[in-house]
């Protein structure tokens, strides 16, 4: 039988960040995953990542390797009412709120940070059936029995039964455009009546998430380039692009899924195997990653039942707010009442013209709830 302190099953962003944070505070960890190498290089999506992501990466030493666009500002505004807010990194005295990233690329990044500590990954390794033991767990990985003293779950939504789901009835088209104009370093939250609609800036273009009924997504999938574009034109009115070229453009069907408790003391979860967000407020990763880096901050003397429930309690508070927030940002926004409408609208103008208020919400936006 194989042992492994501590066994990562899933070497994505969130797997790969785990385990180099965990090696940072003295633990070593094992990561296997179930696809090949270079499956996760492969992800056509972008990924946003806030200000203090930024620290965390810097933190445990792999934000160098990361080719991320900076998001200088913000502008949140709503479809059909009033109300617009304005959020700048220069007014916080940072060189950015948040960056962009795609996920391919951040997921070789942090490949490239891993492997260079030797941590040991190991690909085509599926993990099956788990089970507790004195002081660990016993799990099957490919066929063979490994022991160990933390499971860590983080290979994804679909590998581990939520224990709470609820369907937003929308789907996200989610792609690349580019226009004439530039993006000047500006990130866009528009709120529609059909879903939110965010422009984020990556390298030279955007990164479009566009969030509808699924209905209406694969309607316009079906469009040509030059009909989708003209569609976007109309629903970008309240920004000055100019939509000139697209990539190829995937949907994916959006829902909260939520893992109830750890099974057993000695198992845990990260990132989407722990809860799956709606892109609203693009904090899933975010969240992820604080919970990693807290995660090994609490085992840095070694793993123990005490360390975990400890690490467990201190994460509930900002799981929880990211969790609640990101649900009644889609319950608030895509209603079209007049009266939420009038509410909304005083609601951002309120934001973007009190500057206590303006910083509460990009802190919480940027660290979480501390």
């Amino acid at each position: 039988m194989n042992a492994a302190p501590i066994l990562i099953a899933g070497a994505g962003p969130i797997g790969l960040a785990a385990a180099i944070a965990l090696h940072r505070s003295g633990q070593r960890a094992l990561l296997i995953d179930a696809r090949a190498r270079d499956a996760g290089a492969r992800d056509p999506r972008a990924i946003a990542l806030s200000h203090g992501s930024r620290l965390i990466l810097e933190r445990i030493g792999a934000w160098g390797n990361i080719v991320a666009t900076p998001i200088r500002e913000i502008e949140v505004s709503q479809d059909g009412g009033f109300g617009r807010s304005h959020i700048a990194a220069a007014d916080h005295g940072i060189e950015a709120l948040g960056y962009v990233s795609r996920l391919g690329s951040l997921t070789a990044a942090l490949m490239e940070t891993a492997l260079a500590l030797g941590i040991e990954v190991r690909f085509g390794s599926a993990l099956g059936r788990a089970g507790t033991v004195p002081g660990g767990m016993l799990a099957d990985v490919a066929g063979a029995a490994l022991e160990t003293s933390l499971l860590v779950r983080a290979e994804g939504a679909v590998a581990v039964p939520a224990s709470s789901n609820k369907d937003y009835h929308q789907s996200a088209i989610v792609t690349e455009a580019w226009c004439r104009d530039g993006h000047r370093s500006c990130a866009h939250e528009r709120f529609t009546r059909a879903g939110p609609l965010a422009l984020l800036p990556l390298e030279t273009g955007f990164s479009l998430v566009w969030c509808m009924r699924p209905a209406q997504a694969q309607q316009l999938a079906r469009l040509s380039d030059a009909e989708f574009m003209e569609a976007l034109q109309q629903a970008t009115r309240f920004a000055p692009y100019r939509w000139s070229r697209l990539a190829e453009r995937h949907i994916y069907r959006l829902a909260l899924m939520r893992r109830g408790a750890d099974a057993a003391a000695r198992e845990t979860a990260l990132g989407n195997a722990a809860q799956s967000l709606h892109p609203v407020a693009g904090q899933g990763f975010n969240l992820g990653l604080r919970d990693a880096f807290e995660l090994a901050l609490a085992l840095g003397d070694g793993v123990s039942d005490g360390a975990l429930a400890l690490w467990r309690a201190r994460r509930r508070r900002d799981r929880d707010a990211m969790v609640n927030t990101t649900d009644r940002y889609v319950s608030l926004f895509s209603n079209d009442l007049a009266p939420l409408r009038m509410a909304r609208g005083l609601a951002l103008a309120l934001v973007d013209l009190v500057p206590p208020l303006r910083s509460l919400v990009a802190n919480r936006m940027m660290f979480g709830k501390r």
